[in-house]
């Protein structure tokens, strides 16, 4: 039995006849001139939660970035509410890998979240009170408003995930891009991630993530993005998450994990 196609990659979406939150056509990304992704097409809707997941080297965060234009493209294009993301840059929202981060730089919880506020500003304005509100109200979502004051170097891996977290939710962006958000993080910091997301979902804000954990893509996302350079197959989760799709995705080499359809007797 071979693995679904990438062809699924509008998942549900095109049929609902909605423009997608983010449309990936035929990406192609190099570096010196070795193709790390490659011809890779995802549609991700409105109101929806996916997963990229991969093995190691697969591309994901590259695929991420490339769609941010944080690396260029040598091949295809991006669209964002059917406009190129360059157009309205305040409509995406990006928390990085926390390994990407100088967590030496002398800012507080507070600086790193208000950060999140200058996209709608603009050069010339600072942050006022009204935006103070809203950054507090961020960091009480996320649980960490009492440690508005502390240097962001000292809290621990889960904090700082929260506090980007927090940065990312006052932008009050439609389309989330997270790289890794569940890295370093400890099992309660996860959980009210995961509640996080689906709560922006059901907002209809629409969040793409790289994830590593088999175990609990099902869980915790509506579609998945199976990534290994190129793009595998893409789509809801009851349809893609399969034996064959996450074996073709990893080349088998893979521990044990459920995937959609089993009833945990025979792991992949």
């Amino acid at each position: 039995m071979n693995p679904e196609p990438c062809a699924d990659a509008g998942g549900d979406a095109g049929a609902a006849g909605a423009v997608p939150a983010l449309d990936v056509v035929g990406v192609t990304v190099a570096y010196d001139a070795s193709p790390v992704v490659w011809d890779a097409s995802l549609s991700l809707a409105p109101s929806r939660l996916m997963a990229i997941v991969g093995p190691n080297g697969a591309g994901k965060s590259t695929l991420i970035k490339a769609c941010l234009g944080i690396l260029p493209r040598i091949a295809g294009r991006v669209r964002v509410f059917g406009e190129d993301p360059r157009d309205d840059p305040s409509r995406v929202a990006y928390v990085p890998q926390r390994t990407s981060v100088d967590w030496d730089f002398p800012a507080t919880v507070l600086d790193v979240v208000l950060m999140g506020t200058y996209g709608r500003l603009g050069w010339f304005r600072r942050p006022g009170a009204k935006q103070r509100a809203e950054v507090l109200a961020a960091l009480e979502q996320v649980e960490m408003e009492d440690f508005a004051d502390r240097q962001i170097g000292e809290l621990s891996g889960g904090q700082q995930q929260r506090v980007f977290l927090a940065r990312a939710l006052v932008q009050d962006a439609d389309l989330y891009l997270m790289d890794e958000p569940f890295s370093g993080v400890d099992a309660v910091t996860e959980r009210a991630i995961v509640g996080l997301f689906k709560s922006l979902r059901d907002r209809g804000k629409a969040i793409l993530a790289v994830h590593h954990d088999l175990a609990t893509v099902a869980e915790y996302f509506d579609e998945v993005t199976m990534l290994s350079r190129a793009v595998v197959a893409s789509g809801p989760v009851g349809r893609v998450f399969t034996r064959d799709v996450i074996e073709a995705t990893y080349g088998g080499a893979i521990g044990a994990v459920r995937a959609s359809g089993d009833d945990g007797r025979n792991e992949p």
